[in-house]
Order: structure tokens, then C-alpha cells, then sequence
């Protein structure tokens, strides 16, 4: 599929951006508290941002079309507000020669998408800075993060239909290299020596694979199609199994007066097999009990869950 988008610029119209009720339910102190409402992520101009554009479009309605309802507590933005610390971070490391933390914008299909670069240095890398668990990044290393690729080629895309705002002097900065720089959060110096795979310090480049510019515009071109032809539906598409970061069910093989299972396998083949092997088949004591995959971001990590009709009935099981 060809895509070519018209060289056209995105008129920004700034309105005010409405944002959740913050609450203070284990009574943190109200400097947090303070730091945490002066949030200063605005993207303002846009109908859709970069990250909004890489999340499950039924999230993303159901926190516009329910803001004013939504609560988040202090305590569950702390680890947010440290990641914001990143921005004194670029500050310090930012030369007259770099472009910091610019918000860029381009219209596609009629809808205007934006995203903020961190850094984009005047060796033409783009770098975001994310604070992150060890494990995040040591899985991100090992097998890619396909939100991390996905976010890191739509501000590339973004640079490519602004590069004229991307002058520093008479130099045109253009990126040619993606790069998180994962500053972890939960590091451990012990673990470090304990370990060959364990990150040996507190702070990791990670490339990130720079897709071809027709790959950009194909992906950021279906996904604003995905997000606007949801926004026409009375109901909004269920978030897919990933999304859901859906894990598979497995089966525990359990004995009467044993704390643990014997075993814990994948499907009910690899049981036959293994109660066979151990002369197990049809012995008192024995049983098998299937445990569902946790839909992990339905239960834990979604804000609007007390809105979606697929949790709801989830609940209800």
C-alpha cells in the first residue's frame, strides 16, 4: 500500500486540556501532591497524540468521554512524576546545537497528530528518556518493545514533515538513529555482580529499529483510521488480547497436603502426558485445576475499566 500524505501544516488551535481528578486517598504530603497536579504534559492542538495514537482506541474514548469522572490517586502517579524528572535531566545534557523537547504537529486525514521529542542531538540521534524497571529494559534489549519502536517511528515521522522547524543554525537535523535511554528504577548493584544478563549499570542505551518511511506512514495512517472509525461506533472494539496483556491459561496439577503444585503446565495434552509418566492418572489425592490467564491491564493498570462494558461482564464471571 502506497501512502503519500500532502505537504500541508497542521494548524494548531490551543484549547484547554481537561484532566482526571487527582485524589489523595493515603494522605501523602501536599508538596507531592502539588507536584503531581502541576502536571506539565500538554498536547493541547492535536486530536491525537503519539502516545494516545499507539494505545487501544477503546482506552483512549473512554477516558475522553469520561475525564470528568475519572480518579487517579497521588500514589499511583509517583512513578510518573520521578520520569518527569528526565526533563532537568535533558536540560543539563542539552546543547545550543540539540533540539529538546519540541512538540511537533501534522495533519493526517483530517485529524491532527503531535509528539514531543526529548532529544534530538546534533549528531542527528533521537534519544527518549524513559525511567523504567530493570526487567522492562532486559526485555526490551533481548526481544524489542513494540510500543517503544512504535513511538520512537512516529516522532521520526513527525521529524520528517517538520524538518524545517529542526534547524539549529544553518544545520538541518534530520534523525538517522532511535535510542531509549532507560534509566532504571529499581537497579541493584548486587545483582549486577550476581548475574552476566543483569544490566552491569543504573542507565541503558537501547536502539530501536528505524523503520523505512513508507512503513511510518502506513502505520501512522491505519492507526489514525483505526482510532477515528471507533470513534464512529456506539460501542468501541474490545482491546485485543495483547492489549489486554492477556496471559495464557495453565493447568496445576495439585496434591492433597502440598502447599505448591506439582507442576504447572501449558495445555491438557502435556497433563495426560505427565500424570501418566508418574502413575498419577485416577489417584486419590490428585487434582487438576485450571487456572485462567490474568488479563493483566484490564485488572491493574487501566484507569477506565469501571466504564468498559468488556470488564464489567469480565467481573461478572
Amino acid at each position: 500500500m502506497v501512502i503519500d500524505f500532502p505537504k500541508q501544516p497542521a494548524s494548531v488551535q490551543p484549547q484547554k486540556q481537561k484532566k482526571p481528578k487527582i485524589t489523595n486517598k493515603f494522605n501523602l504530603p501536599q508538596v507531592i501532591v502539588n507536584a503531581v497536579v502541576n502536571d506539565p504534559y500538554d498536547s493541547s492542538g492535536s486530536d491525537i497524540s503519539t502516545t494516545q495514537l499507539i494505545k487501544p482506541p477503546r482506552i483512549r474514548i473512554l477516558q475522553k468521554n469520561n475525564v470528568d469522572l475519572i480518579e487517579e490517586d497521588v500514589s499511583d502517579r509517583i512513578f510518573a512524576l520521578v520520569g518527569q524528572n528526565t526533563h532537568h535531566i535533558i536540560e543539563r545534557a542539552c546543547t545550543k546545537d540539540d533540539i529538546a523537547e519540541k512538540r511537533l504537529f501534522y495533519k493526517v486525514n483530517n485529524w491532527t497528530l503531535s509528539g514531543q521529542l526529548d532529544l534530538l542531538t546534533n549528531n542527528n540521534e533521537l534519544i527518549d528518556f524513559k525511567v523504567t524497571s530493570v526487567w522492562t529494559a532486559m526485555d526490551a534489549l533481548k526481544s524489542e518493545k513494540s510500543e517503544w519502536e512504535q513511538q520512537l517511528n512516529i516522532l521520526d515521522f513527525l521529524c520528517h514533515h517538520n524538518a524545517t522547524e529542526l534547524k539549529v543554525g544553518e544545520k538541518q537535523l534530520k534523525p538517522t538513529t532511535l535510542n531509549i535511554l532507560a534509566i532504571l528504577r529499581d537497579w541493584s548493584k548486587l545483582k549486577s555482580y550476581q548475574s552476566q544478563d543483569y544490566p552491569k549499570q543504573q542507565v541503558v542505551m537501547i536502539p530501536i529499529r528505524k523503520w523505512s518511511l513508507q512503513e511510518q506512514r502506513e502505520f501512522v495512517f491505519s492507526r489514525i483510521q483505526l482510532h477515528q472509525s471507533a470513534e464512529r461506533m456506539d460501542n468501541t472494539p474490545v482491546c485485543t488480547p495483547k492489549e489486554r496483556w492477556q496471559k495464557k491459561d495453565t493447568y496445576r496439577i495439585l496434591k492433597d497436603g502440598r502447599k505448591t503444585a506439582l507442576r504447572v503446565l501449558d495445555n491438557e495434552k502435556q497433563v495426560a502426558q505427565y500424570l501418566k509418566e508418574k502413575d498419577l492418572t485416577n489417584k486419590k489425592g490428585i487434582q487438576v485445576v485450571l487456572a485462567k490467564g490474568e488479563e493483566t491491564r484490564c485488572l491493574h493498570y487501566c484507569n477506565v475499566n469501571q466504564f468498559c462494558n468488556y470488564f464489567l461482564s469480565m467481573e461478572g464471571k
